[in-house]
């Protein structure tokens, strides 16, 4: 089961006196089955504290990578695979048929993985 999560980037802003820093949000996170609940998204979120829980906005990406690899243990998945909507758009775009289309993930997008499973690829290349 592989996990998928889409994010949007808003850069920060001035409005009506108040600044709002720059955000990373979660658009989408889903599966091959479906898409992920929004109860366990807002309970793994609260693993990274400067997070907006309800909202699933992150004030870094790394903080979204923190996220997006605490909801992958709890699935017991090692990697999410993570693209933002811009990235996921200019894919589709040139998506010409179905495979191409699946394989936006792959092109525009970035695997991030467990520790543990890093060092799981990088043996089992040296050994295979």
């Amino acid at each position: 089961m592989a996990l998928h999560l889409i994010y949007h980037f808003q850069t920060s802003q001035n409005q009506d006196l108040e600044f709002r820093p720059a955000s990373y949000g979660v658009v989408y996170f889903f599966s091959e089955s479906g898409f992920l609940e929004k109860n366990l998204l807002i309970e793994m979120s609260k693993t990274v504290p400067e997070a907006d829980h309800e909202r699933l906005t992150f004030l870094s990406l790394d903080d979204l990578k923190t996220f997006a690899l605490r909801v992958s243990q709890e699935l017991s998945q090692n990697e999410v695979r993570l693209i933002s909507v811009q990235d996921y758009n200019i894919g589709i775009d040139g998506a010409k048929d179905l495979k191409s289309f699946q394989s936006v993930f792959e092109k525009y997008g970035e695997v991030v993985q467990h520790e543990n499973a890093k060092k799981k690829n990088l043996f089992s290349k040296l050994f295979s």
